[in-house]
């Protein structure tokens, strides 16, 4: 290893240690910041305050249940978990919950003594690449390759800025591309999600 080659591994490596010192210190001191989970996907997560725990519209939107031993572990887990766009923490039992969806579509916060909400944080630069030849995609987080072209992934669409999350029974739509497909719902001629 070249000497260049190992400073750049050394700041990289210290820049991702500075990152997770720094989100532990928000978390106890500031915790509904946005935190950094990583430098390389550039993926963040906004943290509720202790006192809720999400509750979705749809039991399948549930990933996984683990246990973790802090916050910054349970959104790491989302982080690494490409369909999780929502999580929970559970501060007293060190539960974690990963779903798939997010608060504007399939589910809401509730009240929960010991528990608090993440969110990842979607921007719109992730999605610049949106339909166009795969090898723009690859190895992207965000968008998959799919009929020859960058799509986004499963149980999402694109609403010309960044892959949402899909709908639900009677939600809002324009178009069948924004309801759940794996639940056989359509917009419906009344613009909303349905069953035909």
């Amino acid at each position: 290893m070249s000497f260049e080659q190992h400073r750049y591994w050394v700041s990289v490596e210290f820049a991702t240690m500075l990152c997770l010192i720094i989100n532990l210190l928000k978390c106890l001191l500031f915790p509904s910041l946005v935190v950094c989970i990583s430098n390389d996907w550039k993926s963040l997560a906004s943290l509720s305050s202790i006192g809720f725990e999400y509750s979705p519209i749809n039991s399948q939107d549930l990933l996984l249940t683990i246990n973790t031993k802090s916050t910054i572990s349970c959104t790491q887990q989302c982080h690494s978990t490409i369909e999780c766009r929502i999580f929970d923490y559970n501060v007293e039992s060190d539960r974690c919950r990963l779903f798939q969806g997010d608060l504007q579509t399939s589910g809401s916060m509730i009240a929960s003594n010991n528990s608090r909400v993440g969110t990842k944080v979607i921007n719109s630069d992730r999605y610049i690449n949106s339909n166009q030849v795969c090898s723009q995609c690859v190895g992207s987080r965000y968008l998959r390759c799919a009929n020859m072209s960058c799509q986004c992934p499963k149980l999402t669409y694109f609403d010309g800025s960044i892959c949402r999350s899909q709908k639900l029974l009677g939600q809002i739509c324009y178009n069948n591309s924004e309801c759940r497909n794996d639940l056989n719902y359509t917009c419906l001629a009344r613009m909303q999600c349905g069953c035909t």
